[in-house]
């Protein structure tokens, strides 16, 4: 065998060898890894398995995704988008299931209540509408702001429900239908909304780079907190309440732990580009990011190390969920 010869042997060997230990390497944090649901500016829904391959993909809406959503038992996808629809997905084929419209402008938010039986959603001309997901119903339309609605949550025991928008306010709604509240906290549009495991507290994020903390017994301010000198993008909360995630313009994903008393910051990390979205696994030990680098990363809750990162998009991905399951 010529000298030549047995180098190139060994080279693909030796390269070879190496393919398998970072499969090795890789493969337990691949197994850490939920399913994910992104939308994207591509108008796709893609359902991305525990091991970062795509499940499926398809053109959901005509224009970007901007909300996407589980229901609670993980059997159905639900997301809004730029052309004023409301569709419902089925996880096992993507096959279409409801399609309920708006007929006015794009949907930015949506929010499924824990019992399944009402989903909300924010539109750009200030309304929320309140539909059956089961039967794609409209139940109620709220004329609750005078600009886009950019966010929405559900209190735990379903009976509020506080919407956020460009108008700089935070409304509190009944389930009725009925205002419980309205709250003018911030300089800046509302970008987030969490309520606290217990109901006790709403935090709200904004443009104006403020996460503030509400007592949700008179709706005053708690607490406040600088999370950036830029806007906030994003802010999702874990089920059980105890870590929140913020994403900024400036490309910095925060984390803090959340406690009777307020905030406390765990961790930050930078990006290069901007995450749009995040999702948190339903344990609490994943977080998951998508942004307009086109890329899906997960990353450990304790310490924001990255797990995973998949390139799964042909633009900006604008809206992620974890699967409950």
């Amino acid at each position: 065998m010529t000298m030549p010869l047995l180098k190139r042997l060994q080279h693909a060997r030796n390269a070879a060898l190496a393919l398998v230990v970072t499969l090795a390497l890789c493969h337990p944090c691949r197994a850490q890894a939920p399913p994910v649901v992104m939308g994207g500016a591509d108008k796709r829904v893609t359902m991305i398995g525990a091991d970062g391959v795509e499940t499926f993909s398809f053109v959901a809406h005509e224009g970007a995704v901007h909300s996407i959503l589980f229901s609670r038992d993980g059997r159905r996808i639900i997301s809004a988008g730029a052309d004023g629809v409301v569709k419902v997905w089925n996880v096992d084929d993507g096959s279409l299931e409801q399609a309920m419209d708006t007929q006015d402008g794009p949907v930015y938010a949506l929010a499924l209540r824990d019992d399944q039986t009402v989903l909300a959603s924010g539109s750009s001309d200030g309304r929320i509408r309140l539909w059956s997901p089961n039967t794609g119903k409209l139940q109620k339309t709220i004329n609750a702001h005078s600009r886009p609605i950019r966010a929405l949550a559900w209190s735990p025991d379903g009976t509020l429900l506080a919407s956020g928008a460009d108008d700089r306010v935070i409304q509190v709604w009944r389930a009725d239908g009925t205002q419980a509240a309205s709250i003018v906290g911030h300089d800046e549009a509302i970008t987030g909304l969490v309520w606290s495991s217990d109901g006790r507290s709403l935090i709200s994020g904004a443009a104006d780079g403020y996460v503030k903390l509400w007592s949700t017994g008179d709706f005053a301010l708690a607490s406040r907190y600088k999370a950036s000198d830029k806007s906030l993008s994003a802010m999702v909360g874990t089920v059980d309440g105890h870590l929140l995630a913020t994403a900024a313009s400036d490309g910095r994903i925060r984390v803090y732990t959340v406690t009777g008393k307020g905030l406390s910051q765990v961790i930050t990390r930078l990006l290069e580009r901007e995450a749009l979205c995040l999702a948190w696994s339903s344990d609490g030990k994943v977080l998951v990011s998508g942004g307009a680098d086109r890329a899906l990363r997960y990353w450990k809750g304790s310490d924001l190390s990255v797990i995973m990162k998949v390139s799964a998009s042909e633009g900006s991905i604008t809206a992620v969920a974890v699967d409950p399951r």
